[in-house]
């Protein structure tokens, strides 16, 4: 059995295993493993787990072991989700200026579509630099395009990230995509039916070439289409007015330079009750939408929720939406630190709505020590005057006094996590005039120890309160 799977294969599997229980003190060899856990006698809810966590050619390779493992390889489970990446379905081939490289198999693309495309319910394609690969486009639009009736039923998300960063000799390029690929994608939306969910992102067009992308989409899901994503169409400062044509539009994510104040209030009239606003590096320079907008806004439709987010290793600060419906604000990057002056504002426009505030991942900014430069006031001064703040999620370094003091402050708090290693020992706060003695003494007391505090914690809002390591403040986000 052991033959039949690569050294890599092998390991993996075996980690696999080692996750669900069936561990050991030492690192058994694969035959071990089969004799005393029996390989054939896994549970097939196990087999498919493990199975699903596979690339396509691994599990290809692991049905060829036993029959069990062959009829897993077939189960809908697996292939639910199918992941195209860099490699997969694709063939060493020598380049004659490149050397050996890797490039799209229609022969295995076929295979593999007529095998398991049926069972496809999520289609993701990752960003690929190798625009050859990107053909796969081609080919998945003639098989859907082949047959009378719609050969993946099952299909409800379709997700595309176009590479528009390369490494080049002078550094790193951006550019949009167009031509051939752009081409290739709207034949493929146009051939797809009944998305519930559709994600594209990072196309940068030209403004002259956006109309068609979305007539593609209207085509045959304009009333079925629930969660649309759509950042950074275009290149430039573009509004897309085809937006408020989803019918029934739940949710929509999509960049700050592709909603002005028209487009804002045409999505008010669909429906919509979730709107996302996101920016990151690739976003251009904009104009917030107006402060008399989103009053409209808030008459027509008074259930809409805004979110404010930025996302990946972006440097540029939050674009505010002046007196939005803004109940939740995201920072999905390292290079973030709150500012007194970011808080004012939260404050000034969204101290009625704001419910969520979230720092993600672990910073990648200078950390101080010193009070006056930390971010702790603007945390509890965002905490007191917002007083439908349910979740707090903060990366940066605070005290222990400021920790003591954003539980006592936040009593609407459902959600409240930080990072032990960001937390420092000390009681750094001067005494306010609205605190007692007792009350600053026992802020004081308590927040010269780590036990003490989050025992306090733990009092104020009758739960389990413990600070996060990183490993466990990464796998929460």
């Amino acid at each position: 059995m052991a033959e039949e799977l690569e050294d890599s294969d092998m390991e993996q599997l075996t980690l696999y295993l080692r996750l669900f229980g069936f561990d050991k003190n030492r690192e058994p060899e694969l035959e071990e493993v089969e004799d005393e856990y029996g390989w054939a006698h896994l549970p097939d809810i196990l087999l498919e787990d493990i199975f699903a966590m596979l690339t396509p050619k691994a599990r290809h390779q692991a049905s060829r072991v036993c029959k069990s493992w062959y009829k897993t390889f077939y189960s809908p489970r697996v292939w639910e989700t199918f992941l195209f990446e860099e490699g997969t379905l694709t063939r060493r081939r020598y380049n004659l200026f490149k050397g050996f490289t890797r490039e799209l198999c229609p022969r295995k693309a076929q295979n593999c579509l007529n095998s398991v495309g049926t069972l496809f319910k999520k289609i993701i394609i990752c960003p690929i630099s190798d625009f050859y690969n990107l053909l796969f486009l081609g080919v998945l639009s003639s098989f859907l395009s082949f047959f009378e009736e719609f050969p993946i039923p099952l299909l409800h998300t379709f997700q595309f990230t176009f590479a528009c960063e390369s490494r080049g000799i002078n550094g790193n390029m951006v550019f949009g995509t167009g031509g051939q690929i752009l081409q290739e994608l709207n034949t493929l939306i146009a051939c797809i039916k009944n998305l519930k969910t559709l994600s594209i992102n990072q196309l940068l067009l030209a403004e002259e070439d956006v109309p068609g992308l979305f007539e593609a989409a209207l085509k045959y899901n304009t009333e079925s289409i629930r969660f649309l994503e759509i950042i950074n169409c275009a290149k430039a400062d573009t509004p897309i007015p085809q937006l408020a044509r989803f019918d029934c539009l739940q949710r929509l994510t999509v960049s700050n330079q592709h909603v002005d104040d028209e487009v804002a209030i045409l999505l008010a009239g669909t429906g919509l009750s979730d709107l996302r606003l996101v920016q990151d590096k690739y976003t251009c320079a904009t104009e917030p939408v107006s402060a008399d907008a989103w009053r409209i806004i808030k008459d027509m439709a008074p259930f809409l929720k805004v979110t404010l987010e930025i996302r990946g290793k972006c440097k540029n600060s939050l674009l505010l939406q002046p007196h939005a419906p803004v109940t939740s604000i995201v920072y999905d990057t390292p290079y973030y630190k709150i500012s007194h002056a970011d808080a004012m504002d939260f404050v000034h426009f969204y101290s009625k709505t704001l419910e969520l505030f979230i720092q993600k991942g672990i910073p990648r900014v200078h950390g101080p020590r010193s009070f006056h430069e930390r971010g702790d006031s603007s945390f509890v001064m965002m905490v007191k005057n917002c007083p439908k703040l349910k979740t707090l999620i903060i990366n940066e370094r605070i005290s222990t006094a400021t920790v003591l003091l954003l539980s006592h402050e936040g009593r609407s708090l459902e959600t409240f996590l930080v990072r032990a290693n960001a937390i420092i020992k000390r009681s750094d706060w001067p005494r306010d005039r609205d605190w007692s003695e007792e009350f600053y003494m026992k802020l004081r007391t308590n927040a010269r120890c780590y036990n003490r505090m989050e025992n306090e914690v733990a009092q104020k809002h009758d739960w389990k309160w413990r600070p996060l390591t990183d490993r466990e403040f990464k796998n929460m986000m």
